[in-house]
């Protein structure tokens, strides 16, 4: 047999693997963009805040227009009259005064026929009077009291009647006289006694009966001093103070009274209302009330006598922030703090009672400055809202 001949078996060829390369990631073209400008930002965000930039600070609000002086008549829920005087330049009363009337008088208020609205009036012109019936009465009561009080007191220190004074002489002559007579009777007896004759009895008698006659002639000389100088001081100086006391009580009425005459103590220009109040209103200078926001409020206090601008007039009125309260108030659900502007110059136009837009120019602010006052102002809102 023919055996095959060796044949080497075929070996199917090794496989190798292929070896890929790395691919690279591909960065998502968001972050290109805003990486750059996050830079940029972040950089003007640095040269912002470290270089000296000013940038303007400026308020708006509104401003209420009023006189710098003002003078009011009210009446009070008692029938009483009150007046006052109030500063608004200084934000200070200047006083108050109330007129009282006794219940149940007749009391009447007149103003002056003269005054209308709009009139000028000057400092101590008469705006009105007050007249009240008891007053009239107890003023006549007094007045004739006064009278007869007067002449009784002229009456005794002028002394009595001349027949009542010649009858007082008399009696004093006719005391001396019997005094004078009875003298040698005392004489004779003090003989006899200091010779042993005359009994003690009889003579202390005789020395009774002098002393009486003596004590008699000193009554008479009274007698006769009262009928020619009147009343004895004492009694005349009661009569004085009646006299004074009367009199004071007039000169209180009488104060009183003037003051029932009722004048304005500044210049200005009269207003009415249907209430019955009376106003005077002073022309110059006038003053602007303005709410400023508490969020706002550290910028204007920060800024002394801060520049304020009003507008809506025939031409822009310029004013500066003569005084900042220290109050909260709430206006239009806000809390705000009132400061009192002083305008320069205003024209024609500007007139009490007018409400205007205007501006309050503070101090300027650093972009660092500005961003805090945007947060505080944010936060300030967020919380009362909260509230």
């Amino acid at each position: 047999m023919l055996s095959p001949s060796p044949t080497r078996e075929a070996v199917p060829p090794l496989s190798v693997p292929r070896v890929h390369a790395p691919r690279r990631k591909r960065v998502p073209r968001m972050v290109l963009v805003w990486v750059p400008l996050a830079a940029v930002l972040s950089a003007a965000v640095f040269l912002l805040v470290t270089m000296p930039i000013h940038l303007p600070s400026v308020v708006s609000t509104f401003a209420n227009i009023t006189a710098a002086h003002e003078w009011s008549l009210v009446q009070g829920p008692t029938g009483q009259l009150m007046s006052r005087t109030f500063n608004y330049q200084t934000g200070m009363s200047e006083g108050y005064a109330v007129s009282n009337f006794p219940a149940g008088s007749s009391t009447f208020f007149t103003v002056s026929p003269s005054l209308r609205p709009g009139k000028s009036v000057a400092a101590g012109d008469t705006v009105g009077t007050v007249s009240s019936s008891d007053v009239q009465e107890r003023l006549i009561v007094l007045n004739g009291q006064l009278a007869a009080a007067e002449a009784s007191l002229t009456a005794s220190a002028a002394g009595s009647k001349s027949a009542v004074v010649q009858a007082a002489q008399e009696r004093l002559q006719a005391a001396i006289r019997a005094r004078g007579e009875y003298q040698s009777t005392v004489i004779r007896t003090q003989q006899l006694y200091d010779d042993h004759v005359l009994p003690d009895a009889q003579y202390d008698q005789v020395q009774s009966t002098a002393h009486s006659m003596d004590d008699a002639i000193k009554i008479a000389r009274a007698d006769l001093e009262t009928a020619q100088t009147g009343a004895k001081p004492e009694e005349l100086a009661v009569s004085e103070a009646r006299i004074d006391q009367i009199k004071n009580e007039i000169s209180a009425i009488n104060s009183r009274t003037a003051g029932y005459t009722l004048r304005t103590p500044i210049a200005g220009v009269v207003s009415s209302s249907p209430s019955g109040s009376l106003t005077v209103s002073a022309t110059s200078p006038y003053v602007a009330l303005i709410p400023v926001r508490w969020t706002d409020y550290g910028r204007v206090a920060a800024t002394p006598q801060a520049r304020v601008t009003l507008f809506g007039f025939s031409r822009p009125v310029a004013g500066r922030i003569a005084s900042l309260g220290r109050e909260v108030h709430v206006a239009a659900q806000q809390k705000v703090i009132m400061a009192t502007v002083l305008l320069d110059s205003p024209p024609p136009d500007v007139m009490p009672g007018i409400t205007a837009r205007c501006k309050i120019d503070c101090n300027p602010m650093t972009p660092l400055e500005y961003g805090q006052f945007i947060l505080h102002s944010m936060a300030t809102t967020v919380n009362g809202a909260a509230n």
